[in-house]
């Protein structure tokens, strides 16, 4: 199995989830033939008998919280944060649905992130690490002779060291790093706030 390390990831590819990088080409690696006495086991190369560890429990998807239903400047604040959690979300479970729900058709740059994701899950990859932590947030309130409410958004985003895995075990790492988006929050019908430019700045 062969790793490849790279400083970012590209953004053009899935942008916020920088997954689905170029992958090399190398055979999958494979496993010792198990002890057909405890099928639960394998021989580690000393002969010893192993037992693989528990699968980790799935994580729970992120729950809106309070403060982002409300229209309000601190809303916007934490609507943007929350969309992170799901962004983090997504990417350990390739479940998008709530992340495309909280996304405008129209964002590109939230489209082609929920693209790239879904299509990583679907071919049989998986995506490890990468959590995001949003640092800081700068909103304005948009002004506009149409009946809207909205915020334009300078945010920066940390995140940890993240290990894209393609369907024959090849993987790619992504070092760990901070990015700088320009985001809009649209509240829409009166009831919730939805993503509508999310830009790598």
């Amino acid at each position: 199995m062969r790793t490849h390390r790279t400083a970012g990831g590209p953004p053009a590819l899935g942008l916020f989830a920088a997954a689905l990088v170029l992958l090399l080409s190398a055979a999958a690696c494979t496993d010792d033939d198990p002890d057909p006495r405890d099928p639960t086991s394998t021989w580690s190369p000393t002969g010893t008998m192993d037992t693989p560890s528990p699968t980790a429990t799935p994580p729970a998807e992120p729950v809106l919280p309070e403060a982002a239903k409300q229209a309000s400047e601190e809303g916007a604040r934490a609507f943007i944060t929350y969309y992170w959690d799901l962004i983090n979300y997504a990417q350990v479970t390739g479940d998008v649905k709530a992340l495309k729900a909280a996304s405008a058709t129209t964002c590109k740059g939230c489209q082609a992130g929920i693209r790239g994701i879904r299509r990583h899950y679907r071919s049989g990859g998986s995506i490890a690490g990468g959590v995001h932590r949003v640092d800081r947030t700068r909103l304005a309130e948009v002004t506009s002779k149409s009946d809207i409410y909205a915020f334009r958004s300078e945010t920066r985003v940390s995140h940890d060291a993240q290990t894209i895995i393609s369907n024959d075990g090849n993987k790619e790492a992504r070092a760990p790093g901070a990015d700088d988006w320009n985001l809009y929050v649209l509240w829409v019908g009166d009831t919730h706030w939805r993503l509508d430019v999310m830009e790598l700045n």
